[in-house]
């Protein structure tokens, strides 16, 4: 509901400045082009189809190349006759038939999100050189123009050969002397459309066809429509797959793609450097009279009412434009712009003009609108439930990631939600129903992250009678609690046991030793409030003996003395339990004067070492013997076994957790989670002084007693499927006569699946448990899914088997009328009933299941027991059950594998109890709430409904198993907090709510840079009918500077749009009326996968004066054209056996024929690596090196964190859409390397010992790896700089000159590519073959997990410094760092030989000997004087980076950790290329380099300077051109490359004058117009800083950092 007008603040937009009103300025357009070309569009639809329509590709071909369809070739229609016909068609045939469906076609099909999925086949098919397949006999060139069919490696074009051949295969294959290739030996790739589904089919079908289609060729539709109809054969007679071939000519277009912003940033003068070049054309003012006002994007905001001084009060008292804002006016602009949203009559037109805007209106809004008071009261009131500021998405009460807010990722929780959606609609609910069923609050409170007292067992050792456990500690009995200073961290010490951990150990274990005697002895003597205890575990004989030894001691000698005596075990170099040095210390601690006195008791009588372990013949100990009995009880009762977590277990006041490495993590967090518990309880008036804490878990009334592993997990163990999905895929649907009732209950809130081999002893005791726990009050029923061990199709089903005989109740539909007591009996007594014996009685109360029963075994009875075999095996299958193994599927949740007698008959209750309390009952309570019906009302279906709606509701918020697996992120429950919110003066809907199966809520402050992005996307949704959406405003009520510097465009056509000839209108992102007097810095706000460049633009974009615009370049404006050249993928890689990243090995994509395309290293922050590629499919490989020793590939991770290994899949990958891919690659370490390092190369023995491999890591970082020689494909010299706009883009020219002039070696120079302009990219490929360097482009995707920068200037700095180890290909081993302002007087190839003795990079330190800067040199005061300590500041001009060294002490690791600490304080890293490596000194050692080899404004140095950096006198402030002049090789330089950049022009040969001017031109460049340097001159911007003049407080530690 919008508020209404607030009076005089509905004039709005006619209060902006007048000036900006009144005058027009050039436009800026901006395109973005793919680096493949357009396919057809048909392709683009019928892909496009597929996916809004999972598995439905082969009947859309079919359907689409009907001649019925296009009855002329396709060549001869428009892409508009194409679109519309297809479109009508589809939808005719009830295609995009489900709610926004349609809507998401259309959008996807404009985003040309289907391109890279057909590029991607046509690389597949070039790489593979499929063109050249060589013909079958009797097929000639001639035929093969177009589609044609693979065939034993061989093409076959005419259907009539394909028909004749397939008939032949046919009868070879049933003689037996078949050529057919089989199925499972067919390379199956990512993109193949395969027909039929996998899904649906137990016995593929035993051979595979391959149609390379071309849409417009004549042959398509002939060899399509007879291999189709083969494979729609029951049983299909053969798998289809279907594969896209690429054009002749690779001359079409590109495609112009959309969904991205654009940006133009308001430039820091600070940094500002105009190319003089086009300034020395002239300016002309920016006050030029504006042609048409039509184009201003706030023109339906200005025009709120007619009389724009209305507002003005007093119309001869107008306000002041022109003055700056003051603090005050900045203050409160954030609430007045919600006001004058809220005041338009389209507020959300008004929103997005505004935030896309701002920097055009924020004047007249500052001063011009008065804050309304029943607005502000909202927001205020507001506040308290949202913070101020606050951005947030929801979707169905999903909360979408800021991240993820693109059209893109939207789309795709579109499709996600349609699917949930639908799936619970067939369940009888309407759409907002379902919407309502998934964020009600009962469901809601039930998956909030897990409740405390969830899965809390009675860890103590009542039941046992005591003495079990032995704890180490009593914080009650500790007298040096009043002593010892409390612990000021999240627990404090406090004189009770708050916190009791018991650890199951199997003490036969070095590691177990470890644990008790390292972390757990520390934390009890460093006074942390945790109490310890210990249960030895007796599985193993190893075990048992080592636990009859620690209870004795422990008995007989106290925890002291057997504390000692463990650590002691310790020092055994044994790997395993050392009972020779047991033996040894047991005697030595016998005999010792501290021995305890013997005793009476029994239990602490001197006892021989082979008694206490229980050595055979020995006597025995019954005190030993009942303590290791009950131990047993204790563990069994707990469900505590080594193979469940073989590095033992774990109960934090009951709660269970394996021992693991993170256990210390875990024990911190549910510590944390319980303390809480116990102050509300406290507050409550439910825990007094008189309660007994350390038991108050265990005495809770949802405490259980017995712990079975599979009833209660954790978040990361829980695996639930969607049952709908399922049985979908599999074409089935549960009906009530596949289960098994209780007696006398009608309705079950539980269905249980018992996955098992029946015919095996374990299964069916797992059946016969079941039917023994349904008694008449149980709240479940059972299926049975025969799931047999031996799957050789060769296997027929013996007519007396367990299965056979519940096959023959499942087909007569008796499952349902048998008493689970009956059966039971029946399954025993089967022999008996067979024969006719007296036990036929059973059978008497059910004639039906009599008569299934005693069924002769004909041919009926062995189909049905074959189809019961068939389905049970497909189900089990879907749901990654392996054959054989025993699993129970309940409500959806997959309990299992189970191993045999692990699941016994009192199980099967507290299992569905559990299940009730968890997920079934706040189910049913909201769909009861929801839909006002009773489950008496429903009777049996309502079982199946509320199974059905449990595995939806549980399934949708099981969080990605990468996401749980990298972050421990627990499930993430649908909410509508939103809905909390006051809206009557601060929100706007749109849609109707009750009918839309979508709805969305946003929260967004007016001016922020999430406002500017998202509004378009809003927009979009705002025009959609099955969309409801609200949006609320939160700004921040007090501002301290103006939020928005930008002005910024989103390009997101809803649908294709066509002109008049019938051709695509290509999307185009245009600014118009900007205001022309600033500096603009374009930049490209695209998804996170994408790596764009400028492509073609005459404009510097780094420095865009429209103002300097004249003639016909005013009326052009700025035209830029943007390539998409690469994709990121990344990857999260891991060891398969400790989850921990392999940091430092070095990975590679190669193509099909093993070229490589790209290499990278993993880095030790989550494991990241990454690649830049295009469409395409590729190998993931281990570089060759130390690397390929230490690990092998188990899975390249393509399908997700549990993705299958390379020995059932491949190690393709395939990149295939818009979103880039991410791979979660695991390795496995060979055998004997499992304690290498991959950055600690061993110096010679290839298989070096731990203890080796341990010191040779170790000195490592302290001595230099030896290296050969560098390998000859590289440069002798090699050079990377950064450059951004025009002016330094001819520095760097003039650079290159001076490095070339200097040296006789080769050259190879590295550019980061993300910051060059087209006009450098069209000269340096010139430029490099006339002056005989090399050069290559490079760029790194800043990684989402690591802070960004926002100003370009910093980012520049970050790629100086960040990414050096994964930045240049892995075989580069040294590389030097040049300003690109800098000139060169020596050669650099003894930079390249320096003996950096050990470090991995050098620098050279600040100089000290001019006097006159003495007060520039922050480094000699406050933080860095005291950090430092005598060790020079280093300069980042020049630098040169030792990459293998770099690489070894993992440098760039440390590096960027340190700027995440960092940079989280805005006022730290000033100088961030500089200031963090000299931060870093103790850990990554800098080689200062001899002062001669940079001269940045030293005295009497000039004239033996091997470098001189162009950098600013920060006393004169003389311009850096200027200074550049009075270099005598400089003007040289600049001429002759202007002279030969004017050449090239000249000549045509490059469209861009950008490096034609001379240095005439280039003095003409007064000093205003480029005060600052773009790289150094930082002694100026750091002492302009009043926070780097300061000491570092307490709080705020490296501030000048």
């Amino acid at each position: 509901m919008r508020p209404p007008s607030f009076g005089c603040l509905a004039v709005l937009w006619a209060l902006v400045d007048l000036t900006w009103l009144v005058y027009a300025s050039p436009p800026v357009k901006v395109q973005l082009r793919s680096s493949w070309p357009r396919p057809n569009l048909l392709l683009e639809i019928l892909e496009t189809a597929n996916t809004e329509t999972p598995d439905t590709f082969h009947p859309l071909l079919d359907l689409l190349i009907s001649p019925d369809v296009f009855p002329q070739s396709l060549e001869a229609l428009t892409n508009k006759a194409i679109h519309d016909v297809s479109v009508r068609t589809l939808l005719n045939h009830g295609y995009l038939s489900q709610p926004g469906a349609i809507d998401s076609f259309e959008i996807s099909l404009s985003l040309h999100a289907a391109s890279p999925k057909i590029e991607a086949m046509y690389e597949y098919y070039r790489d593979n050189e499929l063109a050249v397949t060589p013909l079958v006999d009797g097929e000639s060139a001639d035929d093969c123009a177009g589609s044609w069919v693979e065939w034993y490696g061989r093409r076959v074009c005419n259907v009539d050969t394909l028909r004749r051949l397939m008939e032949l295969s046919t009868l070879e294959f049933q003689s037996g002397t078949s050529a057919f290739v089989p199925s499972n030996q067919t390379k199956h790739l990512s993109f193949d459309h395969i027909y039929p589904p996998a899904s649906g089919l137990l016995h593929p079908p035993s051979s595979t066809v391959i149609l390379y289609g071309d849409i417009t060729s004549t042959n398509l539709r002939p060899l399509h429509s007879y291999i189709y109809s083969l494979a729609k054969e029951s049983p299909p007679r053969l798998r289809y797959i279907y594969r896209h071939i690429p054009p002749d000519t690779r001359n079409a277009p590109p495609v112009h793609l959309s969904g991205y912003g654009v940006t133009l940033d308001l430039k820091k003068m600070d940094y500002l450097a105009l190319d003089d070049r086009r300034h020395s054309r002239g300016v002309v003012s920016s006050h030029v009279a504006s042609t048409s006002d039509d184009s201003d994007p706030g023109e339906a905001v200005k025009n709120v009412i007619d009389d724009p001084f209305h507002v003005l009060g007093d119309a001869g008292d107008p306000v002041d434009l022109s003055t700056p804002l003051d603090e005050e006016e900045i203050s409160r602009i954030g609430v007045k712009c919600a006001q004058l949203v809220m005041a338009s009559p389209d507020p959300l037109k008004a929103l997005t003009s505004l935030s896309q805007n701002f920097p055009k209106y924020a004047t007249s809004i500052a001063r011009r609108v008065t804050v309304d008071s029943a607005l502000l009261q909202e927001l205020q009131n507001n506040s308290q439930i949202a913070p101020e500021g606050l951005s947030m998405v929801w979707l169905n009460g999903v909360v979408i990631q800021n991240t993820d807010v693109n059209i893109f990722s939207l789309i795709g929780h579109l499709r996600k939600e349609r699917e949930i959606i639908g799936q619970i609609r067939e369940l009888g609910l309407s759409a907002p129903q379902a919407v309502d069923l998934l964020t009600h609050d009962a469901i809601v409170v039930s998956q909030a992250s897990s409740h405390v007292i969830d899965g809390i067992f009675d860890a103590s050792d009542r039941i046992e009678e005591g003495a079990i456990i032995v704890w180490w500690n009593d914080l009650e009995k500790d007298s040096r609690l009043l002593l010892r200073p409390v612990y000021s961290g999240p627990f404090h010490t406090i004189k009770r046991n708050l916190h009791n951990t018991v650890l199951l150990l199997d003490l036969s274990q070095r590691a177990s030793l470890t644990w008790i005697t390292g972390p757990i002895s520390t934390i009890i003597q460093r006074g942390f409030p945790f109490r310890f205890g210990v249960v030895p575990l007796v599985e193993t004989e190893e075990g048992l003996r080592a636990a009859r030894l620690f209870y004795y001691l422990v008995k007989a000698y106290g925890r002291a003395q057997t504390m000692s005596f463990l650590r002691k075990l310790l020092q055994s170099p044994n790997p395993s339990f050392d009972f020779d040095l047991a033996r040894a210390e047991f005697h030595a601690l016998a005999t010792s004067t501290d021995a305890y006195p013997e005793g009476d008791d029994e239990s602490t009588k001197r006892l021989p070492f082979d008694t206490v372990i229980g050595l055979p013949g020995s006597p025995s100990s019954p005190y030993i013997t009942n303590t290791i009995d009950n131990a047993r009880r204790y563990a069994n009762r707990l469900g505590a076994s080594l193979k469940a977590s073989p590095q033992g277990h774990a109960f934090i006041n009951g709660k269970h957790a394996d021992i693991a490495e993170d256990f210390l993590n875990t024990l911190q967090a549910e510590t944390a989670q319980q303390t809480q518990y116990l102050q509300e309880q406290v507050h409550a008036g439910n825990l007094t002084d008189a309660s007994d804490v350390s038991v108050y878990f265990y005495d809770l009334p949802t405490t259980a007693t017995r712990r079975n592993r599979h009833i209660a997990t954790g978040t990361g163990s829980l695996k639930v499927a969607n049952l709908p999905e399922v049985f979908s895929r599999l074409k089935v649907q549960p009906v009530p006569s596949d289960f098994i009732y209780p007696a006398s209950k009608i309705f079950t809130p539980v269905s249980i699946w018992i996955v098992s081999d029946f015919d095996k002893n374990p299964g069916e005791r797992l059946l016969k448990n079941a039917l023994i726990s349904m008694r008449e009050d149980v709240n479940y029923r059972i299926a049975l899914v025969h799931n047999p061990s031996d799957v050789s199709d060769q296997t027929r089903p013996n007519s007396s088997s367990v299965s056979c005989k519940l096959s023959r109740l499942h087909a007569a539909l008796a499952l349902n009328q048998t008493d689970p007591a009956d059966l039971l009996a029946v399954l025993d007594q089967w022999d008996q009933i067979e024969s006719g014996g007296a036990h036929t009685a059973l059978l008497e109360r059910s004639p039906s299941v009599r008569t299934a029963l005693l069924a002769s075994q004909d041919g009926a009875a062995e189909t049905s027991c074959l189809n019961f075999v068939e389905s049970g095996r497909l189900f089990a299958r879907d749901l990654g059950i392996a054959p054989g193994q025993q699993s129970l599927v309940v409500n959806g949740r997959i309990v299992g594998p189970i191993d045999e007698a692990e699941f016994t008959s009192d199980d099967f209750p507290s299992l569905a109890n559990y299940e009730v309390s968890k997920r079934a009952d706040p189910v049913l309570q909201a769909y009861t709430n929801i839909t006002g019906r009773e489950p008496a009302d429903m009777g049996v279906k309502f079982s199946n409904d509320v199974a059905m709606l449990s595995s939806i509701v549980s399934a949708v918020q099981i969080p990605d198993p990468s996401a749980e697996g990298l972050f421990n992120t627990p499930q993430r429950p649908r909410n509508r907090l939103y809905r909390l919110l006051h809206e009557t003066h601060s929100s706007f809907k749109f849609g109707n709510i009750t009918t839309a199966p979508y709805q969305f809520a946003f929260i967004l402050d007016p001016v922020s840079e999430q406002a500017a992005r998202w509004t378009t996307l809003i927009s979009w949704l705002s025009t959609l009918d099955s969309v409801y959406l609200e949006v609320h405003l939160s700004p921040v009520a007090l501002l301290s500077e103006l939020p928005l510097k930008q002005f910024y465009r989103y390009t997101l056509p809803p649908r294709l749009t066509f002109d008049e000839a019938g051709m695509e209108i290509q999307s185009t992102t245009e600014f118009r009326d900007l205001p022309a007097d600033p500096i603009y810095t374009l930049g490209m706000d695209v998804p996170t996968s994408w790596l764009v460049r400028p492509h073609e633009s005459h404009h510097d974009l780094d420095n865009i004066h429209l103002a300097s615009f004249t003639g016909t370049d005013r009326f052009a404006g700025v035209e830029a054209i943007f390539a998409l050249d690469y994709f990121v993928v990344e990857g999260h890689a891991r060891n398969a056996a400790t989850n921990a990243p392999p940091r430092g090995l070095q990975l590679q994509l190669t193509t099909s024929n093993s070229t490589p395309v790209a290499d990278t290293q993993v880095v030790a922050n989550l494991g990241y690596l990454q690649f830049k590629v295009k469409p395409g499919v590729f190998q993931l490989e281990i570089r060759k090196g130390y690397g390929q020793e230490v690990f092998e590939l188990e899975s390249v991770g393509n399908e997700g964190w549990n993705s299958p290994s390379v020995a059932s899949a491949s190690t393709d990958i395939t990149l295939t859409s818009l979103q880039g891919l991410t791979l979660y690659p695991r390795f496995r370490t060979r055998p004997g390397m499992e304690g290498a390092d991959v950055l600690a190369e061993p110096r010679g023995s290839k298989s070096a010992g731990v203890i080796e491999q341990a010191v040779s890591s170790f000195s490592s970082m302290f001595w230099p790896v030896k290296q050969g020689p560098m390998e000859t494909n590289q440069a002798e010299i090699n050079i990377f700089t950064v450059a951004s706009g025009l002016l330094y883009e001819r520095f760097v020219s003039i650079m290159i000159l001076s490095v070339l002039r200097n040296t006789k070696s080769t050259v190879k120079f590295w550019f980061i590519e993300n910051f060059l302009s087209p006009s450098f990219l069209e000269f340096i490929p010139h430029f490099a073959e006339a002056y005989n360097f090399q050069y290559e482009l490079v760029t790194y995707k800043w990684p989402s997990w690591l802070r960004e920068q926002k100003e370009k200037q910093r980012v520049i700095w970050g790629y100086k410094i960040l990414f050096l180890d994964v930045l240049f290909p892995m075989d580069l081993k040294k590389v030097i760092f040049v300003d690109a302002d800098q000139i060169v007087r020596a050669d650099l190839k003894e930079l390249v030989d320096l003996d950096l003795h050990g470090a991995p990079y050098g620098y050279t330190p600040m100089g000290d000997d001019n006097t006159d800067m003495e007060g520039f040199r922050f480094w000699k005061t406050g933080y860095w004087k005291n950090f430092l300590r005598d060790r020079p500041y280093h300069i980042s001009a020049l630098y040169v980076v030792d990459l293998v060294r770099f690489r070894q002490l993992a440098a760039g690791d440390r590096l960027r950790g340190s700027y995440q600490g960092l940079s989280a304080d805005p006022n730290s890293l000033s100088n961030l290329d500089q200031d963090l490596p000299n931060n870093l000194q103790h850990e990554v050692p800098i080689f200062s380099l001899p002062e001669d080899w940079l001269w940045v404004r030293s005295k009497d140095r000039l004239h033996r300077a091997k470098t001189i950096d162009l950098c600013q006198n920060p006393l004169t402030k003389e311009p850096k051109l200027s200074r550049a002049r009075q270099i005598p090789e400089w003007e040289e330089y600049d001429t002759e490359v202007s002279q030969f950049a004017r050449k090239l022009a000249d000549q045509g040969i490059i469209r861009s004058a950008a490096y034609a001017a001379g240095v005439d031109t280039l003095a003409s460049l007064t000093s205003p117009m480029a005060p600052g340097d773009q790289e150094g001159d930082r002694e100026t911007e750091v002492v302009s800083d009043p926070v780097e003049e300061q000491e570092p407080s307490d709080s705020k530690k490296r501030d000048e950092l």
